[in-house]
C-alpha cells in the first residue's frame, strides 16, 4: 500500500512542478510568444515549426493552444494555420520524455533536487512580485519540485513488479496498455505525466517496450480530452481546432498502434538503439513527426473541411468578440478594434439615412461603399439599426471587463479604455441626430424659412472624409491632417447655417419656435459629427498610442 502512495505523492509533486515551471515560463516569454505566434504563422511550415519549438520551450501545449485559439478567433491568423501549430504543439509537448529521459534517468540529479528548489525559493520569495528575477527563480523552483517527484515515483516503482507479480504484467495485451493511458491522461490532462509513469515503469522493469509503448499512445489520445473540455462552451472555431486535434491524434495513433507497435523492438535494434528510455521517447517522437509529414502538405483543405463543422445558423450579435476568447489581451484588443471598426461604420450608416444622404454618392472606395450599405438588413428599420449600435456597444464593454479580470499592464488598461470611449462618442453621435429626427424631417418637407439642401455638399464632404478614414494604410499625419480639416469644415457648415438662419427669420417675430428649433436643430447637427469625429480620432489613438 505505501508503494502505491509512495507513487502517487511522486506523481503530485512532479504535476505541480511543471504547473510551477510552466506558469513561470509563461510570465517570462509569454509577450514574445504571443509576438512570435502573431507574425510567424503565415504560411503552413512557419505555423507547424512555431508551434514545435514554442512548446518544445515553454513545455506547455495548452498554453500555446490557447493563445492560438484566441488569435484565431480574433482574425490575427486564418484556420488553418491554427491548426498548423496545434499540431506542432503535438510534436513539441514529445520533447518533454527527452528532458524526463536524461535528466531524471541518466543524470543522477537526486541529490541536487531539494538544493535546487530550496535555494530557488529563498531567491523567490526575497524577490519583488512579478518580477524577472521571481519568474527566473520559479521556473528553478518548478525544476527542482519536478525531479524531486520523478526520484520519488522511481523509488516507489522499483518494488512494484514484486507487488503485482510477472503473471498479472505479463497478461496484460498491448490494447490493455493503450486502455490504460487514454483513460489516466484524460483523468489527470497530462500526457506529460503519462509519459513521465511510461518511462519510470520501463526503467524499473515492470512493462516491457511495448507496453510502454501502448501506454504512450493511449496518452497520446486522452490528451486531446483536454482540447475538447475547453471548447464545449467556446465558439464554433474552438470545436473546430479542437475536432482537428482529435482527428489528428486518432490518425497517428492508429498508425503507431498498429504498425509501429509491433516492429518497434525490431526497428530499435536495427538503427542500434539499445537504450530503451530513448527508444520510447524516439518512438513518440517518431509517429507525430509521421503525421505532420503526411498532414501538413494538406493542412489547407483539411482546415477548410473542419471550417463547415459547427457552424452556428443564428447571425451573432458580434463579427469578432464572439469568436475570441477574451483571455488573451493582444487577441482581445484586436477583436475589439474590429468591433469597433464595425460599430462605427454602423452609426455612419444612420446617420447617413437619418441625413437623407445616399453612400453612392459618397466618393469612397467601391468595396467600403458595399461594406457602408450592407451592414444593416435592408429590412431593418431606423429604431432597429440604432438598438443593434447601442446591443454592440454594451456587449464591447461586457466583453472589455473579462478582459480586464486578468492581470493586465497600465498601456494594456488604457488602451481598452479608449477603444470604449470611442465606441461610447459614436454612438452617442446616431443618439445625439435620433433626438432631432422629426424636426429633420420637418425641415426637410415643410414650407419652413430654412431649408437643409444648402447643406447637403458640405455633409457629404464631412461623411466622404469620415469613410475614407476606415480605409487601410493611412499614416498618421494624413489621419491627424484629414481630422484637422474634418473639424474645421463642421465648424465652418455650422456658422453658416447658423448665419442664414438668423438671416432668414430677421423679418419674423422673434418669439417665432422655429427660430429655436432650427437653431437648435443647427447645434446638435454640428455636436452629432464633433463626437463622430473624436471617435475615429480615439480610434486611431488606441490603434497608435503616445509613447
Amino acid at each position: 500500500m505505501s508503494t502505491i502512495i509512495n507513487l502517487l505523492l511522486g506523481l503530485g509533486i512532479f504535476l505541480y512542478g511543471m504547473h510551477r515551471l510552466e506558469r513561470a515560463l509563461e510570465a517570462l516569454g509569454s509577450a514574445r510568444v504571443k509576438k512570435v505566434l502573431g507574425k510567424s504563422t503565415q504560411s503552413s511550415l512557419t505555423s507547424v515549426f512555431s508551434g514545435t519549438i514554442i512548446t518544445a520551450i515553454l513545455q506547455s501545449s495548452s498554453m500555446v493552444s490557447l493563445i492560438v485559439l484566441a488569435f484565431a478567433s480574433a482574425g490575427i491568423i486564418p484556420l488553418f494555420n491554427a491548426v498548423g501549430v496545434i499540431l506542432g504543439a503535438n510534436l513539441g509537448t514529445t520533447f518533454t520524455g527527452w528532458i524526463v529521459a536524461t535528466l531524471g534517468f541518466k543524470m543522477k540529479l537526486e541529490a541536487f533536487a531539494l538544493p535546487i528548489f530550496g535555494l530557488s525559493a529563498l531567491v523567490y520569495v526575497f524577490s519583488n512580485e512579478g518580477s524577472r528575477r521571481q519568474n527566473i527563480a520559479g521556473s528553478i523552483m518548478g525544476l527542482g519540485l519536478l525531479l524531486f517527484g520523478l526520484v520519488q515515483m522511481k523509488d516507489s516503482v522499483a518494488d512494484l513488479p514484486d507487488l503485482l507479480g510477472n503473471e498479472f504484467l505479463s497478461g496484460l495485451g498491448s490494447f490493455s496498455f493503450l486502455l490504460v493511458g487514454l483513460a489516466l491522461t484524460a483523468v489527470i490532462q497530462s500526457s506529460s505525466a503519462m509519459t513521465l509513469i511510461a518511462l519510470t515503469a520501463l526503467n524499473a522493469g515492470v512493462i516491457d517496450m511495448t507496453g510502454a509503448a501502448a501506454l504512450i499512445v493511449g496518452a497520446d489520445i486522452g490528451t486531446t480530452s483536454t482540447t475538447a473540455l475547453g471548447s464545449i462552451r467556446g465558439p464554433a472555431i474552438a470545436k473546430q481546432l479542437a475536432l482537428s486535434h482529435l482527428i489528428y491524434n486518432l490518425f497517428v495513433d492508429i498508425f503507431a498502434f498498429f504498425v509501429l507497435i509491433p516492429i518497434l523492438p525490431w526497428a530499435l535494434a536495427f538503427i542500434g538503439v539499445n537504450d530503451p528510455l530513448y527508444g520510447l521517447v524516439l518512438f513518440h517522437s517518431t509517429f507525430n513527426l509521421v503525421g505532420l509529414f503526411v498532414f501538413v502538405p494538406f493542412l489547407k483543405p483539411y482546415s477548410q473541411w473542419l471550417s463547415r463543422f459547427f457552424v452556428s445558423p443564428q447571425k451573432p450579435k458580434t463579427e469578432f468578440l464572439h469568436k475570441t476568447p477574451p483571455v488573451i489581451f493582444e487577441a482581445a484588443e484586436v477583436a475589439l478594434k474590429n468591433e469597433l471598426e464595425l460599430l462605427v461604420l454602423m452609426v455612419m450608416a444612420i446617420n447617413l439615412r437619418n441625413l437623407k444622404l445616399e453612400p453612392e454618392h459618397l466618393e469612397i472606395d467601391a468595396q467600403l461603399r458595399t461594406r457602408l450599405q450592407n451592414v444593416f438588413d435592408a429590412s431593418d428599420s431606423f429604431d432597429e439599426r440604432y438598438q443593434l449600435c447601442k446591443e454592440l456597444e454594451g456587449l464591447m464593454h461586457g466583453y472589455a471587463n473579462k478582459v480586464q479580470s486578468q492581470a493586465l499592464k497600465p498601456d494594456d488598461v488604457e488602451t481598452l479604455k479608449t477603444i470604449l470611449d470611442s465606441a461610447r462618442m459614436a454612438v452617442y453621435s446616431a443618439k445625439t441626430l435620433k433626438d432631432v429626427r422629426e424636426d429633420l424631417v420637418r425641415f426637410r418637407h415643410e414650407e419652413t424659412p430654412v431649408s437643409l439642401k444648402e447643406i447637403v455638399p458640405a455633409l457629404l464632404s464631412i461623411y466622404q472624409g469620415l469613410v475614407q478614414l476606415l480605409e487601410k494604410g493611412h499614416t498618421e499625419h494624413f489621419v491627424d491632417s484629414t481630422l484637422k480639416k474634418l473639424r474645421n469644415h463642421n465648424r465652418e457648415m455650422h456658422d453658416a447655417l447658423h448665419q442664414s438662419i438668423l438671416a432668414q427669420y430677421k423679418t419674423l417675430d422673434s418669439s417665432n419656435g422655429d427660430l429655436a428649433t432650427a437653431l437648435n436643430l443647427n447645434r446638435e447637427l454640428w455636436h452629432a459629427h464633433v463626437n463622430l469625429i473624436r471617435a475615429l480620432e480615439l480610434g486611431f489613438k488606441s490603434k497608435h498610442p503616445k509613447t
